[in-house]
């Protein structure tokens, strides 16, 4: 039986036709770029990086940033650009393999689903911020009207019958778990709406993901 590290890297081996339309600037992408444009940092983390998407179409806009990436699907990692330094790390077996305050900005989107222990790996990613440092995190959101809809007829919502998925999220889970690693969230909401208006309605049923701002205190 494969383990959760294979089960993912063979994700990124058959989603090859899908990666196209996978990694636009929209959703959880765009969400994140908005917040490293607006903030600016030097030295950014950016926690399961994939192909790098992210760092590529984003490094241009930020003035003298160093950029690492981190990923535990080598296959993945082995694809990834716009980076200045790869780092192959599994952060729920080993946690990340960096000091205490080493980065001013983290980002981490659609990981801690994939963790078993998703509340070491928020302390583990306040304990590499600098005080005052930023997250973006994105997390499927399983508070969902279409997932609350399977629930009542008895389905297993989307993200929980994801086999790759260990964790499943809501907001107020998501800010608890902040709170206990030593994080504010500044930044509540939701993207993935349909339409994207309804996400200024309600991110809480509207919006597939929860897309938060964290800050360390």
């Amino acid at each position: 039986m494969p383990d959760l590290k294979a089960l993912n890297s063979q994700s990124w081996d058959d989603r090859l036709e899908a990666r196209a339309h996978t990694y636009q600037l929209r959703g959880r992408f765009k969400f994140a770029h908005e917040q490293l444009v607006l903030y600016q940092p030097k030295k950014w983390l950016d926690i399961g990086t994939g192909n790098g998407f992210l760092p590529q179409v984003t490094r241009d806009k930020l003035s003298g940033v160093h950029i690492t990436g981190t990923d535990f699907a080598e296959n993945a990692l082995g694809h990834a650009q716009g980076l200045d330094h790869k780092v192959h790390n599994d952060i729920d077996r080993d946690g990340l393999p960096f000091a205490a305050a080493s980065f001013d900005f983290v980002t981490c989107l659609e990981v801690l689903e994939h963790l078993v222990f998703p509340e070491h790996a928020l302390l583990e990613i306040t304990r590499v911020l600098m005080p005052g440092g930023k997250v973006a995190l994105t997390v499927p959101n399983i508070q969902h009207v279409e997932y609350l809809g399977q629930l009542v007829r008895g389905k297993m919502p989307g993200p929980a019958a994801d086999a790759r998925h260990m964790s499943v999220f809501t907001h107020k889970f998501i800010v608890k778990l902040f709170h206990q690693a030593g994080m504010k969230v500044i930044h509540p909401g939701g993207v993935d709406a349909s339409p994207e208006w309804f996400a200024k309605i309600s991110p809480k049923y509207l919006c597939k993901t929860i897309a938060v701002v964290g800050e360390k205190r």
